[in-house]
């Protein structure tokens, strides 16, 4: 029996195998979040465009002598944000100015309304004298024009997508998100909706599988199911090939109705098969006519376990990514046993709660059977435990991965 695969070199050899998409095109930056840039994008102008007020108050020139009089100064001009300004500030006199608004041409500072007094003649004085730059948003303080904002391969999340905005940014050249076909077998998965026959049970794992890749970029073209039959299974796998990826559940294991590494190996290539993972053993990875295909263990929970840990991955990767993402990690105490037989990493369910003092304790579910969902919907996260790990005792430090750090 072939050894046992650990999971980082399956994952390493996993996206090792994969490039980006290559039919990379233009969006406008309101229809482009969630994709990864396919080239380098620099600002088209300085962020901000022109030296502003950082607040409401008097713009005004630090090194006017009337500054330090009595008398005041003569307030001459008033800008909002969105004006311009009159002209050029006149000696003896500043500008009443409110943020977001342009100095006038010789000011270079702004002195808050907090800090200032209307006298009965309508002149202004003020409590301080301000250094150059004061309360100045400088022009390109932020970004400067032709700055380079990201680099191929970067996520265009909301942030991202603000500054390029303000950058006068309004196309990106992105990569494609992956086209993906949903595949679930078994004669006994029956949609849900319609009457269940006996010894049938209704497909969780094509919704699950569907949401999970749409929530990790990639665009659902078809959910179908095939029966426990070679030439059946052939004959979806076949249809699914206009997508980019596939993506199967059940199947993969050893029993005489598994069929997935038998048409895999007739119509494609196997790459690798068995995980020294738990639970998800039985995961396979190859190519169908070219595609890559994700065969899943049929088990829900291990169906979205190695999704999150496999899956997801790959589909950033064939979205672009030039760094996939990696799962939030902390450690936490536990505050009860859990069981382990060394051999295989387990990512075990659980609940974790973080204390009044800032610790976090978390609670392995009493459930860890791979056809329990609800310790996924019950639980907020996985625990992590070496592949040589054995029983642990209530107090001992674990890794846990929290299952909103994947969109869940």
């Amino acid at each position: 029996m072939t050894e046992l695969l650990d999971l980082d070199t399956a994952l390493e050899r996993l996206l090792s195998s994969l490039e980006p998409l290559p039919n990379g095109h233009q969006l406008p930056i309101a229809l482009a979040h969630g994709h990864y840039l396919a080239a380098a994008q620099r600002a088209v102008t300085a962020v901000p465009p022109f030296a502003n007020s950082a607040m409401d108050g008097y713009a005004v020139a630090s090194t006017d002598p009337a500054l330090r009089r009595s008398e005041g100064l003569v307030i001459s001009q008033r800008i909002l944000a969105g004006s311009a300004p009159d002209g050029p500030l006149a000696p003896g006199s500043c500008a009443r100015i409110f943020t977001g608004a342009p100095l006038p041409e010789g000011a270079d500072a702004v002195i808050a309304q907090e800090e200032a007094s209307i006298l009965d003649d309508g002149r202004v004085c003020f409590a301080t004298a301000p250094v150059t730059g004061a309360c100045v948003r400088r022009r390109g303080g932020d970004v400067e024009a032709g700055q380079v904002l990201a680099e191929a391969g970067d996520h265009l999340n909301a942030a991202r997508l603000a500054l390029f905005a303000a950058a006068g940014i309004n196309q990106v050249r992105v990569h494609s998100r992956p086209r993906v076909a949903i595949v679930t077998t078994g004669d006994e998965l029956c949609p849900p909706g319609t009457p269940l026959a006996p010894a049938q049970i209704y497909d969780s794992n094509a919704p699950m599988l569907a949401a999970l890749a749409r929530d990790s970029g990639a665009e659902v073209v078809a959910v179908d199911h095939a029966s426990d039959d070679p030439q059946d299974l052939h004959r979806v796998l076949e249809a699914a090939t206009r997508a980019d990826a596939i993506i199967c559940s059940g199947g993969v294991s050893v029993g005489e109705a598994d069929h997935v590494r038998e048409v895999l190996s007739a119509a494609g290539e196997i790459s690798f098969w068995r995980l020294a993972l738990k639970p998800g053993k039985p995961f396979a990875y190859g190519t169908f006519q070219g595609r890559p295909l994700f065969g899943l263990p049929g088990n829900p929970v291990s169906s979205l376990v190695t999704f999150l840990l496999l899956v997801r991955p790959a589909l950033q990767r064939l979205a672009g990514a030039g760094r996939v993402d990696e799962p939030s990690r902390f450690p936490a105490t536990l505050t009860a046993p859990i069981r382990k037989r060394p051999g295989r990493r387990d990512f075990q369910r659980g609940e974790y709660r973080v204390t009044e003092d800032g610790r976090i304790e978390v609670t392995a579910d009493s459930r860890q059977d791979s056809n329990i969902l609800s310790a996924l919907t019950a639980g907020n996260c996985l625990i992590d435990l070496p592949r040589q790990q054995g029983d642990l005792d209530a107090g001992e430090r674990v890794w846990i991965l929290p299952l909103a750090g994947w969109g869940n």
